[in-house]
This record gives structure tokens, C-alpha cells and sequence, in this order.
């Protein structure tokens, strides 16, 4: 049997999750849902979209912000020639190499930064000059791998969390006795 403390330390963000306020089912689908919205080619307003779920659904507000920073000026065009590639699958469509999607992309935002100022102005007038014959199944495909993600990732979550808190607890309670005896 292995020794608890030697496990691996999570990654910080991933450490935040598990410590969220909030039922263990409301970090798990404010986990789930902000990972699907991550997925999907809504850069510039992927936190508004959060908030205006978190309105009518019950959801962690803050997992669901945290999980929308996987989609990043770095990851960015990984993630949307993936959304494009399963949306032109969908779609029965030949498409873009990830080659030609690149170039495509970083000619479009280079674009877009010329004729906007600051990232929200940016993503939006990136987002209008794509065309539809990239932009339909980029948010097909984000669709799709935004549930392929968040399908598996609220059960995942749920029991990560339920296992965080109990072990949170039974190391308050081995803490609780020893307090006591040195007083």
C-alpha cells in the first residue's frame, strides 16, 4: 500500500477546483460546462456565457471560469482546428491541414489586431471575418468535443471532489485528537 503524502501534488488550477465552495455537484457541472464552453470558438465572451449559465442552472460560477482558461492565445489554435476538423467530419467535408488552418488563423488575427483594439474587439472581429465556410463547422465540431469533454468530465469531477473532502476530513479528525491530548 502506498503512502498518501507521496502522492503528486495536483496542478494549482487543478488544486482550486477541489477546494471551491459549493456542493460537490455544482463544482462537478460548473466544471463540465465550463469545459465545454472552453471547447468551443467563443474566445472574448466564454466568461459571459458562464455567468449567463450560472444564472439559470445551478452551477459552481468559479469552476465553470476556471475551466475556460483552457482556451488560451496558446491553446487557441489547437483547440479550434480540432473544433474544425470534427465539425468538416460532421460534416462529410474535406478541410484545412492543421498546416493551412494555422496559417489561415494567424493571417486572420493578424488582420483582426489592425483593424481593432484589445482582445475582446479582437476575438469579435476575428470571429467576422472567418466566413462561414470555416466558422459553421468550427462551432459544430466545438459543439461535439465540448460534450465529448464535459460527458465524462462532471462524473470524473464529482468523485475527484467527494474524494478530496474525505480526505480532508479524515485528516482533520486525525489532527483533532492530538489537540486535544497537548492541552
Amino acid at each position: 500500500m502506498t503512502d498518501p503524502s507521496s502522492e503528486p501534488i495536483p496542478l494549482p488550477m487543478f488544486r482550486r477546483l477541489l477546494q471551491l465552495d459549493g456542493t460537490p455537484e455544482s463544482i462537478a457541472l460548473g466544471t463540465a460546462i465550463g469545459l465545454f464552453v472552453a471547447m468551443t470558438p467563443t474566445v472574448g465572451i466564454q466568461m459571459v456565457i458562464i455567468l449567463l449559465i450560472s444564472m439559470v442552472i445551478p452551477v459552481n460560477r468559479l469552476a465553470g471560469l476556471i475551466m475556460v482558461y483552457i482556451s488560451n492565445p496558446l491553446t487557441m489554435v489547437p483547440i479550434y482546428w480540432l473544433d474544425y476538423w470534427v465539425g468538416m467530419k460532421c460534416l462529410a467535408r474535406e478541410g484545412k491541414s492543421f498546416a493551412q488552418f494555422e496559417l489561415y488563423w494567424n493571417q486572420l488575427t493578424d488582420q483582426a489586431t489592425e483593424n481593432a483594439e484589445g482582445w475582446y474587439e479582437v476575438s469579435l472581429e476575428l470571429l467576422r471575418s472567418i466566413g462561414n465556410d470555416v466558422l459553421g463547422p468550427l462551432f459544430l465540431g466545438g459543439s461535439v468535443v465540448g460534450l465529448l469533454c464535459a460527458l465524462p468530465c462532471y462524473p470524473l469531477m464529482l468523485r475527484l471532489v467527494l474524494a478530496y473532502r474525505s480526505k480532508k476530513i479524515l485528516e482533520d479528525l486525525q489532527r483533532s485528537p492530538s489537540k486535544e491530548s497537548g492541552e
